[in-house]
Formats: structure tokens, C-alpha cells, sequence
């Protein structure tokens, strides 16, 4: 009836599967294959479709999130418990896409879903109550991924010097795609986008962004470093060959920035 839910799946339960359960309980439904929004004859139409996509929760408790102290379990909790607001994000370019540096006409449209009432709650699925959907740009976009990337070295580190990791593999992995991605371009591409004198007298408006995301820049490297020094004391030996080669490559990046 031209609703929309949002509905938590089984636990470990995959999109497709969750795709193939819908289906099952409707038949006679056709299953779109995008999230884009859907044009007017599809809602006027006699025929039933089924659009299914994945959503990311937007945590309502930030303070809990953000304290320092807090154990990781009540943390992981409150990400995916009492949620009001989802949101999924399309990426597209607008202007001429310049192919040496994709970052530099990479918006986001940001559609944000909020419910009438929390998941999970009597129901495992609510009515969509409201949508609200904004473009980030480019500058903008830039900054969220290095926010969220800082966080999540920020986490896997403590959880490396709290001994609450058994395993040291998603650290390694984590700090080897920050600095692999760093030395082959990542961050090199940002501050050929948005640090260079021509964007600089072109957005005077983004002046406080463009401070933020040098700032972020700059707290990232000190992240990586401490990182690096945790991942030292506990890298077992026959991996010490990446550490060093991760060592190395954090140099170039630290010198380029």
C-alpha cells in the first residue's frame, strides 16, 4: 500500500536471505533491484513490488558512544538497540568527473528514515513515520570517513591494550588499509581536492571544513602512530615483516601530510 518499513532481520541474517524470506511471504510480488526512489507509475501501479535495502541505524544515545570507559559490549548495544532513525546513503557525481581524482565531484544523497516507534520493539518491524534525505558534498563526505575511520582505530587499538581482543588480525587489517590506502593516494587525494588555492578562492564558505579536515588528518596520523606501538608489543613473529613494512609506508605518509 505505498508503505515503508523498516524491520530488524534474524540475527546474522543475510540481505539475500532476508530478500528470499520477503519474497516467500509475497509471492506475487516483484522485487526492484535499487534503492533509488520509486517514480510515480510504479506507486499507481495495480501490481505489487517489494523494494529491499539495508539501512544503517543512527544510535540516539551519542554521549554513551563517545565516553570514554564505557565497556565495548554496552556500547555494541546501544548502536543497534532503541533506534528511531536510519539512514542510507547514495553516492553520485555531480559536475565532470575528474578520472584522476574521483573525491573531488563525489557527493552523497543522505536519506534519513525515522520510525513511529524504536526497534527493536513488540514488533520486529515499524511503519516509516517520516523521510528526510539532504546532499552531503564532496568536502563534507571526506570529513565523515575520516571521523568514522579515527573511531574505529580508536576502538580496535583499545580493545588491543584492554587484552579484549584474541585476536590481533582485525588491527592489523584495519591500520594496513588506513596506511596502504594513505601511501597510494587516499589522503594525498583529499588535499589535491580541497587544499589547493583554486578550491580554497572558489568555496570561501568552506573554510572551517577544510581546518577540520586538515585537523582530522593530523589527529590520524597520531592515531596511526600510537596504533602502530600497540600492534608492536603484541604482533607475533611471523608477522613482524608486515608491521615493519607498515612501519615504513607511515613514514612516507606522515612526511607527505
Amino acid at each position: 500500500q505505498n508503505k515503508e518499513f523498516v524491520c530488524r532481520g534474524h540475527d546474522y541474517e543475510r540481505l539475500e536471505a532476508f530478500q528470499q524470506r520477503m519474497l516467500n511471504e509475497f509471492p506475487h510480488a516483484i522485487a526492484m533491484q535499487h534503492a533509488n526512489q520509486p517514480d510515480e507509475t510504479i506507486f499507481q501501479a495495480e501490481a505489487q513490488y517489494l523494494q529491499i535495502y539495508a539501512v544503517t541505524p543512527i544510535p540516539e544515545n551519542q554521549e554513551v558512544l563517545q565516553r570514554d570507559g564505557i565497556p565495548d559490549n554496552i556500547k555494541s548495544f546501544y548502536k543497534v538497540n532503541h533506534i528511531w532513525r536510519f539512514r542510507y546513503d547514495r553516492p553520485f557525481h555531480k559536475g565532470t568527473k575528474d578520472k584522476e581524482n574521483e573525491f573531488k565531484s563525489l557527493w552523497v544523497e543522505r536519506t534519513t528514515l525515522i520510525l513511529v516507534q524504536s526497534l527493536p520493539g513488540i514488533s520486529r518491524w515499524f511503519e516509516v513515520e517520516k523521510r528526510e534525505v539532504v546532499e552531503m558534498s564532496p568536502l563534507e563526505n571526506a570529513i565523515e570517513v575520516l571521523e568514522n575511520k579515527n573511531q574505529q582505530l580508536r576502538t580496535l587499538i583499545s580493545q588491543c591494550q584492554t587484552r579484549q581482543m584474541q585476536n590481533i588480525n582485525p588491527l592489523t587489517m584495519c591500520l594496513n588499509g588506513v596506511i596502504d590506502a594513505a601511501v597510494n593516494g587516499g589522503v594525498a587525494r583529499y588535499q589535491e581536492a580541497f587544499f589547493v588555492k583554486e578550491y580554497v578562492l572558489n568555496h570561501p564558505e568552506d573554510g572551517e571544513k577544510i581546518t577540520r579536515l586538515r585537523e582530522l588528518m593530523l589527529e590520524q596520523a597520531q592515531i596511526l602512530e600510537f596504533g602502530l606501538a600497540v600492534h608492536e608489543k603484541v604482533v607475533p613473529q611471523d608477522m613482524r615483516p608486515l608491521h615493519k613494512k607498515l612501519v615504513d609506508q607511515f613514514f612516507v605518509m606522515k612526511s607527505s601530510l
